[in-house]
C-alpha cells in the first residue's frame, strides 16, 4: 500500500485535477455502458467532478464511499454478465437465439468491455480520492455564497438600484 500511496501527489490541488481527469473518463464511458447497463456510474462521476471542483470534505467523503460500493456491485455486476456472454455465445452457436433474451452478443461483450474500463479507472483513482479527502481539513465552516455588497445571496436587499426608478415600464 505505501507503494501506491508514494506514487500518488501529496499536493492537494493536484489530486484534485487527477480526481477531475478520473471522473471526466468515468462519465465519458458511463454513456457507452448504459447502452445496455443501467446504473449510477454516471450520477457517480458527477458527484466525483463536484468533489474536486470543489474541494469540499464532506462531498469528497461521500465519493470516496460511493466509489468504493460502486467497485464492488461493479465486479459482482461484471461477474454475473460475463457468465451471461457465455450462455448467450453457447446459444448463438446452438442456433437457439431466438429464445434466448440478451442484447446482441457484439454488444454485450462492448459493454462488458468498457465497464473493465471504467472499473479499472475507478480503482486507480481510489488513492487519490483517499489522499484528497485526508489532506482536507474538515473543521473548515463550509464559505456563504455572498453578493459584491457583503450580503448573502438569498437575502433580500431593498437598495435602491434594485426599485423601479419611478418609470412605467411594461
Amino acid at each position: 500500500m505505501e507503494a501506491v500511496m508514494g506514487m500518488v501527489p501529496e499536493d492537494p490541488e493536484a489530486l484534485a485535477v487527477w480526481l477531475g481527469r478520473f471522473t471526466s473518463m468515468q462519465f465519458g464511458i458511463s454513456f457507452f455502458t448504459s447502452i445496455t447497463r443501467t446504473d449510477n456510474n454516471g450520477a457517480l462521476a458527477l458527484l466525483g467532478l463536484y468533489a474536486s471542483f470543489g474541494k469540499r470534505c464532506e462531498a469528497t467523503k461521500l465519493y470516496f464511499v460511493f466509489l468504493l460500493l460502486s467497485c464492488v456491485t461493479d465486479f459482482i455486476w461484471m461477474y454475473i454478465y460475463g457468465n451471461q456472454i457465455s450462455g448467450a455465445e453457447m446459444q448463438e452457436a446452438q442456433n437457439e437465439w431466438e429464445d434466448y433474451a440478451f442484447p446482441p452478443v457484439g454488444t454485450a461483450k462492448f459493454v462488458l468491455g468498457m465497464s473493465i474500463i471504467q472499473f479499472m479507472i475507478k480503482i486507480v483513482s481510489i488513492p487519490f480520492t483517499y489522499k484528497l479527502f485526508s489532506s482536507m481539513d474538515s473543521s473548515l465552516p463550509i464559505p456563504q455564497a455572498t453578493s459584491a455588497r457583503g450580503y448573502g445571496v438569498a437575502s433580500y436587499q431593498s437598495d435602491a438600484s434594485y426599485q423601479n426608478s419611478g418609470k412605467d415600464e411594461l
